[in-house]
């Protein structure tokens, strides 16, 4: 009784420990959450409570628990490939480490301070391997595992090549048997289907189904039945609706573009809608001639609990690069007015181009002293493209075309192209960035196959991912074939 009594207390104790833990990391989380946390995990956390010590029992905790103590026969399990050592980069959440590597190597480009800060990953992996190991007294046990995507570290091969030395042979593999259960006889039998025995395993499989065994019952299998519907999303002799954004994020990824138009993605987030008012306060600067620099400041600052109702040093940090992006947007206005005349803002436009019916809207339309309309695009976002990128940026490319077709025949009666340019407000430049598109002059039937073959591909049945540089930030790269986060239990 009083063995039981002390394990009891002792996981009470340790359970506050982790409420209160929990409390500091997640202030307004609700306790059913901490409950499904407590309820998922497999090993105890690090114990911070003091608690009774039992010799009698086999104790499973981290090495980070073990400081300190030894045992006759210590087991480390899970010397696995990007498990231990664990080589992704952790740090503070205003990244200071990152800071102290910089001060610390001067000048070194990004890169190579990621490679230091790999090699510094390595050294403390060891080093808590070198705790772990030490903590045996007479013998130690260290396992991994070897199959198709996991296979054993460098820190396993080499304690086993410490151990075996110089031994040609490779060490023997302990074959794990299968469990003795339905579902592992039959993920069994069904990985032998399409091999010599194959027959055999489908027969067998057939006669477990009859019998009544669920894990046998094809309909059940993921990824085997057949599509639910192959049909076009669009029907063949319907218009297309393309955006010029969404011409560009189609071309960039085909499968990432359908997934955030079917609404796979979250609402809008602080930085769309922070994005959103900037392009209102631009818009206001031509609607407005009386309105100042001051006045925009102002009127954001006014505004600023409705775009981001948090509060604390992150919003305001926030509101600084905001007003900073009104700073940049006003000296881009001012300095343009010496080049060209605005012929409006937030223009909509609407062409037909074969199938595709493309329809947005311009931030600045403007015309040069020689009649030809330039096309101007905000951006607020912090990443720019390249310069060679905007060349060929279909976005702009579309805004282009809608002024050879007439797109803009309300507001002007020009259909001369002038050319394009992004302008970035957010970057850590001293003023805007600017992206420049040349005129479309001879490309513009080049342009229209292209629009027309977007518009087919987004009116199919099916959908192609490709591998791109946004790829780390893909918000629903959860669900893309080609990641492995993201790829079918069948491949």
């Amino acid at each position: 009784r009083g063995a039981a009594a002390d394990r009891d207390l002792d996981a009470m104790m340790q359970l506050f420990e982790e409420a209160r833990r929990f409390a500091e990391r997640f202030p307004y989380s609700k306790a059913q959450n901490f409950i499904s946390q407590i309820s998922q995990e497999d090993i105890l956390g690090d114990a911070i409570t003091a608690k009774g010590q039992r010799p009698d029992v086999v104790e499973i905790l981290t090495v980070h628990a073990s400081k300190g103590r030894e045992w006759e026969i210590v087991a480390l399990a899970g010397l696995q490939e990007g498990v231990w050592p664990n080589l992704l980069q952790r740090g503070s959440l205003l990244g200071s480490e990152r800071l102290v590597e910089r001060m610390r190597h001067g000048g070194l480009p990004r890169a190579e301070l990621d490679v230091l800060a790999a090699n510094g990953l390595v050294q403390d992996e060891r080093r808590l391997l070198y705790v772990g190991v030490t903590r045996a007294q007479s013998s130690l046990i260290v396992t991994a595992v070897q199959k198709e995507e996991e296979e054993p570290s460098s820190f396993f091969e080499e304690i086993s090549s410490h151990v075996l030395g110089d031994w040609s042979e490779e060490p023997e593999m302990t074959q794990v048997p299968r469990p003795i259960t339905p579902a592992a006889l039959v993920a069994t039998l069904r990985s032998e289907l399409g091999q010599k025995d194959s027959l055999i395993a489908a027969s067998i499989l057939k006669k477990l189904d009859t019998e009544g065994l669920p894990e046998a019952d094809i309909e059940s299998w993921s990824g085997v039945l057949p599509l639910s519907t192959n049909v076009p999303v669009i029907a063949p002799d319907a218009l297309v609706p393309v955006s010029p954004s969404s011409a560009e994020s189609f071309t960039e990824c085909g499968v990432k573009w359908f997934l955030e138009k079917s609404g796979g993605t979250n609402g809008d987030t602080t930085a769309q809608v922070l994005g959103s008012a900037i392009h209102a306060f631009a818009a206001r600067m031509e609607e407005e001639p009386g309105l100042t620099q001051a006045d925009l400041i102002a009127n954001l600052r006014d505004a600023w609990k409705l775009i981001d109702p948090n509060t604390g040093w992150v919003s305001t940090s926030q509101l600084n690069k905001a007003v900073e992006m009104i700073h940049k947007f006003v000296a881009y206005h001012s300095d343009n007015l010496k080049k060209r005349e605005i012929v409006g803002v937030e223009l909509q436009f609407t062409i037909d181009v074969g199938r595709a019916r493309i329809r947005g809207s311009v931030d600045r339309l403007e015309v040069g002293a020689d009649g030809a309309l330039f096309i101007v695009d905000f951006k607020t976002g912090a990443t720019k493209v390249n310069i060679e990128d905007a060349k060929s940026n279909k976005q702009m490319l579309a805004y282009q075309l809608a002024v050879t077709e007439g797109g803009f025949a309300d507001q002007h009666e020009s259909r001369t192209t002038g050319g394009a340019e992004l302008v970035y407000l957010a970057t850590t430049s001293k003023g805007a960035t600017i992206r420049n598109q040349p005129p479309i002059d001879g490309q513009i039937e080049e342009i229209k196959r292209e629009i027309q073959v977007i518009a087919e591909g987004m009116s199919a049945h099916e959908f192609f991912a490709s591998v791109n540089k946004r790829c780390k930030q893909c918000p629903v790269r959860n669900a893309c074939p080609i990641q492995s986060d993201g790829r079918m239990v069948m491949e």
